[in-house]
């Protein structure tokens, strides 16, 4: 829902003056007309947050992920803290079209001071960049920031161990191994997961059961992947693996 600003400073105004005419106290009806305004912001902006997260999340339509942080991008304006969270959600969109060298130019190029390991930023970029590496074939440099970096980096909310669990099944597939690969991925699938995500391990099984020979479950996988992926990279992926 987009939130028109003027209206929301004309009420913003006119609750001022009402509170003002009510209470009598031109200051309490400023701080109330404050918090008020406060926790509006709040709302508004986790609101748009969760719609830009949807359309990749659960409609997987990267190329609408990337347009909406292009406008979130235009509300937030200079502020460099921000603007390196929305570079962060880029590069997962271009990740999720399969655009992974650009994706990893994108990450390289952040400047790293605002990611934090307590609040798991830093968490996130290091898995992104990862997978950009594993997926250009860059195993060696992927498999020295694997072990030097991620074991510093410790989940910090069930969202982000999910995220270490998925990385850590799709690092033991680069390796072709796929037996580690396949017993992490099934248990995943036992999760609570958005659709991308799910999209995501169902991929990564069918690619699994074509590497071991097992054509026809690889084939029902590929099938779904390809029916529910919508425009993500894998979708595509799938459907010409099909043919």
């Amino acid at each position: 829902m987009l939130v028109n600003r003027t209206g929301f400073i004309a009420c913003t105004f006119l609750l001022m003056i009402i509170l003002s005419v009510l209470t009598n106290n031109v200051i309490i009806a400023g701080i109330i007309t404050f918090i008020t305004v406060m926790i509006g912001y709040t709302i508004i902006a986790y609101m748009r947050n969760k719609k830009r997260i949807n359309l990749l999340e659960e409609g997987c339509n990267p190329e609408a992920f990337l347009e909406a942080i292009e406008k979130q991008r235009a509300i937030v304006g200079e502020k460099d803290k921000y603007n390196t969270y929305l570079d962060i959600d880029k590069a997962v969109g271009l990740i999720s079209m399969g655009e992974f060298e650009e994706a990893k130019e994108l990450l390289m190029s952040i400047d790293k001071t605002y990611l934090l390991v307590k609040n798991g930023m830093l968490l996130i970029y290091t898995i992104d960049l990862l997978c950009c590496l594993y997926e250009l074939g860059e195993i060696s440099h992927a498999e020295e920031i694997f072990e030097t970096q991620i074991p510093l980096l410790p989940p910090v909310n069930p969202r982000m161990t999910l995220s270490m669990k998925l990385m850590v099944a799709e690092r033991f597939l680069f390796l072709n191994r796929y037996e580690e690969s396949r017993k992490k991925f099934q248990e995943l699938l036992n999760e609570k997961m958005t659709k991308r995500v799910r999209i995501s391990v169902l991929y990564s099984l069918a690619k699994i059961d074509e590497n071991i020979g097992d054509i026809d479950s690889a084939q029902n996988k590929y099938k779904e992947v390809a029916e529910s992926g919508n425009k993500l990279w894998i979708a595509k992926e799938a459907k010409r693996r099909l043919n």
